[in-house]
This record gives structure tokens, C-alpha cells and sequence, in this order.
């Protein structure tokens, strides 16, 4: 396992050196979200949405957040979020 530069931290451990810094808060799915995922893929039938893709969209959507960075194609498709170029 590759070690962080941040002494005891390793990368790949099963919570990730950015999350425990506290930089970042981790949204977790509730089963409202994963239904709505759901519902969004049938809805979206001529995509190929994953859930991952779908869970993301709702979960954005209740916390009213329009705007990600994104290196997956979907997101522009989705036509509801504003994604920015990653660099």
C-alpha cells in the first residue's frame, strides 16, 4: 500500500486521506435518493446512466448544488448541472 505524506495516513485505506482531513463531508444515498436513481434511469432510458451517475444527480439536487467538476460526459448530458472543465 502506498504511504501519504501525511504520517500515518495511508492511500488506499478504506477512508481516504482527503476525507479525513475534514475538507470534505461524505453524502451518503439515503433509500428516498436510491429510488429517485432509479426512477432517473428508466426516465432517462436513451442515456446510459449509471447508478453511481443517478445517485449523484439526486443527492445534488437535495442539496441544491448545480454546479461539479467532472471528467464524465454524463453530467453535461444530464443538462441540469453546470460542469466545469477539471485541469
Amino acid at each position: 500500500m502506498k504511504r501519504s505524506r501525511t504520517p500515518g495516513r495511508q492511500v488506499g485505506s478504506s477512508r481516504r486521506v482527503f476525507v479525513d482531513t475534514g475538507v470534505y463531508a461524505v453524502e451518503r444515498i439515503s433509500e428516498d435518493d436510491e429510488r429517485r436513481a432509479v426512477e432517473t434511469i428508466k426516465r432517462h432510458a436513451d442515456k446510459s446512466y449509471s447508478l453511481c451517475d443517478a445517485s449523484s444527480f439526486v443527492v445534488m439536487e437535495r442539496l441544491k448544488m448545480s454546479d461539479a467538476m467532472s471528467f464524465d460526459e454524463d453530467f453535461r448530458t444530464y443538462g441540469r448541472i453546470v460542469v466545469h472543465p477539471v485541469e
